[in-house]
């Protein structure tokens, strides 16, 4: 007996440590990322599985308190310390997601958060259309169509444009947030665009193509039912770029009539990490540079100093203006690939002109920092994105609940806005103003 015990003991422990010290390592990567490459694994998964990081090392620490009863070893005893070093790490980075959910409207469901699901799994389109043929090649668009939906009154709609680089990435993408977009009330479009090649750059074709699917939204409103007056164009990476250059665009017209007789305006913008700044981004440092500089290289034809008029026409802070439509930014705090400060630094130029910007910035988070569906990120994200186009009026009807809300969330929310006042009020509702400027790293986490 006393054999196999130690075999236990002996195969528990090692087990333990296998899963604990990647954990620990993982943890310091999201915290402090100087590690290089390790941290670019790290600031992805962390925000993503942030639950099993304190499951694990629970676990690590079970398994060290049980080894320990028998017989105190250095082993033991080194795992319990670490264990417990690293449910701390954990507990802190998980408070810390839940802090910025919470101050943000958002209510977490902690047990989903153990799903592994990926934001484009499980999910379909109720209808997939082509929008367009540019020189031959179709471009598609889904359509998901709202579960919920109130007699004789169109719904809002949002328009998803795809990240990848400008190279990759397809409609499919997240499709799963989209139907739960859907699910709340609004009817989703998800459009794919011409993608760049190394022959076929397509700085000046991409955002055409996503002006054509608003036209083709607009021409088509009536046939699927939407009210066009609430329109949101939103976008990740790529696409939010693309989506920030076309609703910021006081042109309304259209290069091909057979898209659709004219593009209509955006009435709010959601843009997830984007791409701000193309000189800059091309200047970044780190491990990515040099595939951020071929996502660059396809998109734009070429370097900065080949093409230095290209570089500056997809700069979408030209665009700022005093009559931008309300814009949420949502980002991750250390983005390797496209530097939180240039989306910080556009969220200010827009409050300094007077359009409505806010501003939500994870910590220990890259560049996908919500890809699993049920994170507390991603349901952060869903919510928050929710509650700022219903703030705006471009939300489904009142009657219709919001995503993840429950009725008894809804007055918790309810009862937290009246004892918080009109605190609650300006961090809820910006514009932001140069009062509120991002004092301390927390503050601009949150408003």
């Amino acid at each position: 007996m006393t054999t196999i015990w130690q075999l236990l003991r002996t195969g528990t422990l090692t087990c333990a440590w296998l899963l604990i010290l990647p954990c620990f390592i993982l943890l310091m990567s999201a915290i402090v990322p100087v590690i290089p490459w390790v941290r670019i694994y790290a600031i992805d998964v962390v925000p993503n599985r942030a639950s099993w990081f304190l499951l694990f090392s629970l676990a690590s620490l079970a398994a060290g308190l049980i080894a320990q009863i028998r017989r105190g070893t250095p082993a033991a005893q080194g795992l319990i310390a670490t264990a417990s070093f690293t449910a701390l790490l954990a507990s802190g980075v998980l408070a810390h997601f839940l802090y910025i959910a919470h101050s943000n409207g958002a209510h977490i469901n902690l047990v989903d958060t153990l799903s592994t699901r990926n934001t484009s799994e499980n999910a379909a389109p109720d209808e997939s259309r082509v929008y367009s043929t540019p020189r031959g090649e179709p471009l598609w668009l889904d359509i998901y169509r709202p579960r919920q939906r109130l007699p004789h009154r169109p719904s809002p709609v949002i328009m998803f444009v795809h990240g990848g680089g400008f190279v990759e990435g397809s409609r499919k993408m997240g499709a799963a947030n989209r139907r739960s977009y859907a699910d709340a009330g609004w009817t989703v479009i998800s459009i794919d665009y011409r993608l760049a090649r190394p022959d076929r750059p397509t700085w000046d074709l991409a955002t055409h193509d996503v002006r054509c699917a608003l036209a083709w939204t607009a021409a088509h409103a009536v046939e699927l039912d939407i009210d066009i007056s609430r329109l949101t164009l939103s976008g990740a990476s790529a696409g939010g770029s693309l989506a920030i250059a076309a609703a910021y665009s006081a042109d309304h017209r259209v290069q091909d009539a057979s898209c659709g007789p004219r593009v209509p305006r955006v009435a709010a913008v959601v843009a997830k990490a984007p791409l701000i700044d193309a000189l800059g981004s091309w200047e970044h440092p780190g491990e990515l540079r040099d595939l951020q500089r071929s996502y660059m290289s396809n998109y734009l034809g070429g370097s900065p100093q080949r093409y230095p008029t290209r570089y500056a026409a997809v700069d979408v802070r030209r665009y700022i203006g005093s009559t931008n439509p309300p814009t949420l930014l949502l980002a991750g705090a250390n983005d390797p690939l496209l530097p939180a400060t240039a989306i910080e630094d556009f969220a200010r130029r827009l409050a300094d002109k007077g359009s409505e910007a806010r501003l939500v910035m994870f910590p220990y988070s890259g560049h996908e920092f919500n890809t699993t569906f049920d994170s507390i990120t991603n349901q952060t994200v869903i919510q928050v994105v929710a509650r700022f186009l219903t703030d705006n009026n471009v939300g489904p009807d009142s009657r219709i609940a919001l995503p993840s809300e429950t009725i008894a969330s809804r007055y918790l929310r309810e009862f937290h806005g009246f004892l918080s006042g009109p605190r609650m009020v300006k961090n809820m509702h910006p514009p932001m103003q140069k009062s509120d400027a991002f004092d301390a790293r927390i503050s601009w986490q949150v408003s």
